[in-house]
C-alpha cells in the first residue's frame, strides 16, 4: 500500500469513527428530547450539534493537537489539549445554543428569559409509557456505537493480537532451530571422539560403533522435520549413544531403565534425553574410579511426563551453573522453558561422591509452540 492510499484509508477510518460515535450520541439525546417535548426541533438541534462537535474533534485531532507542545513532557501536552478542547467546544456549544434561540425567538445565554413562571403539563400517556420509551431509546445509538467500534478498532485489535502471536511463535521456532543446530554437531563430535579412542585398542568395536552412529545419523535426518517425537524414539537414540560409550568403558558403565509402558508413547521435543545421558556419562561415570551406573526413569505424574537421568558418579558441587557449562544441557533447559514456560525448567540434585540426578517434566496436554 502506497503512502497516499494509506493516508486516505486512515482519514476514512477517522471520519467513520468520529461521525459514527457523534451521530450515536446526538441520536440518543435527540430521541430523549423528542419524547419529552414532542417536537422535532430539539431532535434536529441535538443531532446537528453532535455532528458539529464531531467536526471540531476532527480538526483538533488533525491540526491542533499535533502543534501543541510536541516537544513538551506528557503532562504539559495533555494540559494543552484539555485547554484547547474547553475553548473549542465551549465556543461551539455557545454558538449552537444562540442559533437555536434565534430561530425560535426565545431566551438564550446572551439574552436570558425575563418573563414570568410557566406551568408545563405532562400528558398521562407520556408518563405511562415513559419506562418503555427510555428502555427503547438507547438501543439504536448503542447498536451504532458497537458496530462502528468493532469494525474500526476491536476487529483490528484482534487481528493485531493474532499477528503478534504468529510473530512470537516464529521467533520461538527460530530460536529452537538455532539451539538444535548447536546440539546435532555437538552430539556427533562427542560420539566420534569416543569412537576415535577405540580405533587403536579395539578396531572391531570401533567399526560397530561407527555403524551404530550411522544409524543414529539416518534417524536424526529422518526426524529433522518432525516437531515432536515419542519417548520411545528418544530412548532409542539414548540407547544407541550408550552402546557407543559402553564399547569404550566396558564393565565400568552400567545402564538401568525404569520406564512405564504408558510413558513410552508420550511425545516430547527431540534430543531431550540424550544430552542428559551424555552429561551423566561424561561428568559423572567417566570421572569415578570403577565407573558406575546410569539410571533412566520415566513415568506419568499429575498430567506430566516425569523423565529423569541419574548416575552414581562423582556428583557435582556447582549445581547452579551446570546448565551454563555445555551446549547439550543448556539446550535442554532453553527449549523446555521456551516451549512450556519457566515452571518446566529442569531440576538437578547432586551429592558429592554419590551421583547426580537431572529431572525434566513435559506436559501431556498443554499446547506447545513449534519445536523446531
Amino acid at each position: 500500500m502506497d503512502v497516499g492510499l494509506d493516508q486516505r484509508v486512515s482519514l476514512r477510518q477517522q471520519l467513520i469513527f468520529l461521525y459514527g460515535t457523534g451521530t450515536a450520541v446526538g441520536l440518543y439525546l435527540a430521541l430523549i428530547h423528542l419524547y419529552i417535548w414532542r417536537s422535532w426541533r430539539p431532535f434536529f438541534v441535538f443531532l446537528i450539534g453532535a455532528l458539529l462537535f464531531s467536526t471540531a474533534a476532527l480538526g483538533l485531532w488533525r491540526w491542533v493537537f499535533p502543534r501543541i507542545g510536541p516537544k513538551a513532557n506528557g503532562a504539559i501536552r495533555v494540559a494543552g489539549h484539555v485547554i484547547a478542547c474547553l475553548l473549542t467546544f465551549g465556543l461551539l456549544s455557545l454558538l449552537v445554543t444562540e442559533v437555536d434561540a434565534w430561530f425560535r425567538d426565545g431566551g438564550s445565554v446572551l439574552k436570558p428569559y425575563r418573563g414570568g413562571d410557566r406551568t408545563i403539563t405532562i400528558p398521562a400517556d407520556a408518563i405511562r409509557w415513559a419506562p418503555v420509551a427510555y428502555s427503547l431509546i438507547p438501543i439504536a445509538p448503542t447498536v451504532l456505537l458497537v458496530v462502528v467500534g468493532y469494525h474500526l478498532y476491536w476487529l483490528r485489535f484482534q487481528m493485531m493480537q493474532a499477528r503478534q502471536r504468529e510473530l512470537r511463535e516464529l521467533a520461538v521456532s527460530a530460536q529452537l532451530a538455532a539451539l538444535r543446530a548447536q546440539v546435532n554437531p555437538h552430539f556427533f563430535f562427542n560420539s566420534l571422539n569416543s569412537i576415535a579412542q577405540l580405533i587403536a585398542t579395539d578396531p572391531e568395536k570401533a567399526e560397530a560403533c561407527v555403524e551404530r552412529l550411522a544409524e543414529i545419523f539416518r534417524y536424526m535426518l529422518k526426524r529433522s522435520d518432525n516437531e515432536l517425537v515419542s519417548l520411545a524414539d528418544e530412548l532409542e537414540i539414548a540407547e544407541a549413544y550408550l552402546h557407543i560409550e559402553k564399547a569404550r568403558f566396558g564393565a565400568n558403565l552400567r545402564v538401568e531403565e525404569k520406564v512405564d509402558d504408558q510413558a513410552r508413547g508420550v511425545v516430547l521435543p527431540g534430543l531431550i534425553l540424550q544430552p542428559l545421558v551424555e552429561n551423566a556419562v561424561k561428568h559423572g561415570i567417566s570421572q569415578k574410579i570403577g565407573g558406575g551406573s546410569v539410571i533412566i526413569e520415566a513415568a506419568l505424574d499429575h498430567g506430566d511426563l516425569r523423565l529423569s537421568v541419574a548416575d552414581t558418579g562423582v556428583g557435582m558441587r556447582a549445581r547452579d551453573t551446570v546448565f551454563e557449562r555445555g551446549v547439550g544441557l543448556r539446550s535442554v533447559r532453553d527449549r523446555l522453558v521456551r516451549l512450556y514456560g519457566p515452571r518446566y525448567a529442569p531440576t538437578i540434585s547432586s551429592s558429592d561422591g554419590e551421583g547426580t540426578r537431572v529431572t525434566v517434566r513435559v506436559p501431556l496436554s498443554q499446547p506447545t509452540r513449534h519445536a523446531a
